[in-house]
């Protein structure tokens, strides 16, 4: 299955690009028609030039044989260069499909896949792809080599005809012996590169929350047993080519071993010239190395296969390309309200039913004991993960209904661990926006990290660390915080974000958050009594054994019911209903 999802990508890829891959198949063929013509060439020159004393003639076969190579070279530098071009658009539309696809998928969604795992995904798989489209046009000077010589050296003498003859089925089938063995084991060597990346990415991760209680050891040995069946794989997969390298390439050397015993003794007789015997022995040699390219053409094909089998795995994801069809546009501006919410795993309630609502203009605070499903709600809000019942609406509008990626333009999301990439500050917060300095500014300022940023040695050009590992836990917060105000959403979700700052810093922030953009609702996750006792309303969870959650706001102020025509697009608050 995997294998036919593989071909299906990676003929809609070529199919993308045929004018390139024309211009890269018409360069190789001249370059591969001259590389040919040149012992046709030599033959010419000894055999009327040379042996005959001939200075005309040879003269004028040692012109002819330099404009071939001259239309060799151009053939040459031209096939690379378009099927280099073609190669690297494949590979960024690859990868531009699937981060696009990976940024819009739901928490069970990216479950199947260890973020490790996605990463050789976009690079390694990709590459293998790049590679082997770059290469494509070498299938053009096989089929001409195999073309040429044949009625090439029939016409020399027929004996010679019968060693090609005999030659080509012995390395079919020796090519035959090779490709299902090597496509399984390269398969394996790719799950193998997957999971030992996300050993990797485990090991960079959480080896400093588990170091001093032996946990380090225990990811270090898994990231060893993981790397020792990489090798392993890797060595098998090199057995295999190997052998798929030698067997079928030594043929015609063979054949070239015999064809000089048989076209020798035919030159003695003079029934061959010697330049005859010389074209032979060339076009053998050629031919040797178009089987070897032929063999690293079927290698890199299965490689393709297999890791176009992979992305297709990501790509055939239900995600945006349905969602861009039929979504329903999602306002401006409006009221987000999650329903009655539900969310089951492993057959357990984790969340709900939660009720939840959020205004343009408010501060709702989320609070209740750990295992109540607080982060959980988070996801749903910005459809990181649907509900199992329920619906969460912005303006009216069923976020299930809305594209993702308008979706993740609308609410934004800081979650309670933030990622802080390699890089300056200025990349952290820009992430490939056109930003101004000014802007980054005004945006650390309403997350009290101007300050900290400024006194750094290149200021926001600073190159932060591994993983931000030169922040401290509150700074990375901050740091991440600023990141989301810039995108400007209509709705911003923190998951306890001021967790790690002291009482005076997160004073700060809670007043610069709504000065920031004051038509913005804020939903914040959080314990944080100054958190409490800013927000307009609190939604109190419970752990799902406890019955329903958000029930009667735990404090704050609720919007009276003939306020609820200021909530906008239809998405009013029932009369009377629980606002929590």
């Amino acid at each position: 299955m995997a294998m036919s999802a593989g071909n299906t990508v990676l003929w809609a890829q070529l199919r993308s690009m045929p004018g390139l891959l024309s211009l890269s198949a018409l360069a190789t063929f001249t370059q591969q028609v001259a590389m040919l013509a040149l012992p046709w060439c030599v033959q010419h020159a000894l055999d009327d030039g040379i042996t005959p004393l001939d200075v005309a003639a040879t003269v004028r076969w040692s012109l002819i044989t330099a404009l071939v190579s001259i239309a060799f070279l151009l053939g040459g530098a031209g096939g690379q260069w378009w099927s280099g071009v073609t190669a690297n658009r494949i590979a960024h539309s690859l990868r531009e499909a699937l981060v696009g696809k990976v940024v819009t998928l739901d928490r069970p969604a990216l479950t199947r896949f260890g973020r490790g795992d996605l990463a050789m995904r976009v690079t390694r798989d990709v590459d293998l792809i790049r590679l082997w489209v770059q290469n494509l046009g070498l299938w053009v000077r096989v089929v001409v080599t195999v073309v040429v010589v044949l009625p090439a050296t029939g016409l020399l003498d027929p004996m010679l005809l019968v060693i090609v003859i005999v030659t080509f089925p012995l390395v079919g089938l020796a090519n035959a012996l090779f490709p299902g063995r090597y496509d399984a084991a390269n398969e394996a060597l790719s799950e193998a590169h997957g999971a030992r990346a996300d050993a990797v990415e485990d090991l960079l991760a959480a080896s400093a929350a588990v170091r001093g209680l032996g946990g380090e050891r225990v990811l270090v040995r898994r990231h060893h047993d993981l790397s020792g069946a990489v090798t392993s794989t890797a060595l098998r997969v090199a057995g295999v080519s190997a052998w798929w390298s030698s067997v079928p390439a030594a043929l015609p050397r063979l054949a070239i071993a015999a064809g000089l015993g048989i076209g020798g003794a035919a030159a003695i007789n003079g029934d061959i010239t010697v330049g005859g015997l010389v074209a032979f022995t060339s076009w053998m040699a050629t031919l040797a190395l178009a089987i070897a390219v032929l063999v690293d053409l079927l290698t890199g094909r299965g490689q393709a296969r297999v890791a176009a089998g992979r992305i297709a795995e990501v790509l055939d994801l239900p995600g945006t390309a349905a969602d861009d069809r039929d979504a329903v546009p999602l306002p401006a501006g409006g009221v987000l309200h999650a329903g009655g919410v539900v969310v089951r795993r492993d057959g357990r309630t984790v969340l709900g039913p939660a009720e939840l609502w959020a205004a343009p203009g408010e501060l709702v605070a989320v609070t209740g004991p750990t295992g109540s499903g607080k982060s959980t709600l988070a996801h749903l809000l910005c459809r990181l993960e649907d509900p199992d019942s329920g619906t969460v609406t912005f303006g009216g509008v069923d976020l299930r209904a809305a594209a993702r990626t308008e979706v993740l333009a609308r609410i934004g999301l800081v979650p309670q661990r933030p990622l802080v990439l390699s890089g300056t500050v200025a990349d952290n917060l820009r992430l490939g926006r056109e930003l101004e300095l000014a802007e980054l500014r005004a945006a650390c300022h309403a997350a009290a990290l101007d300050e900290f940023v400024m006194s750094l040695p290149d200021q926001y050009d600073t190159v932060l660390g591994e993983r931000g590992g030169t922040l401290s836990g509150g700074q990375g917060q901050r740091l991440a915080l600023a990141r989301g105000l810039l995108g400007r959403p209509a709705v911003l979700v923190l998951d306890d974000v001021t967790s790690a700052l002291d009482a005076e810093t997160e004073a700060a922030v809670l007043e610069r958050l709504r000065a920031w953009n004051p038509a913005a609702a804020i939903v914040m996750i959080s314990h944080r009594p100054a958190v409490l006792a800013a927000a307009d309303r609190t939604v109190t969870l419970h752990p799902p054994d406890r019955g329903a959650a958000g029930g009667p706001p735990g404090g704050g102020a609720v919007l009276p019911d003939d306020d609820s025509s200021l909530l906008g697009d239809g998405a009013a608050l029932p009369a009377g209903g629980n606002r929590g």
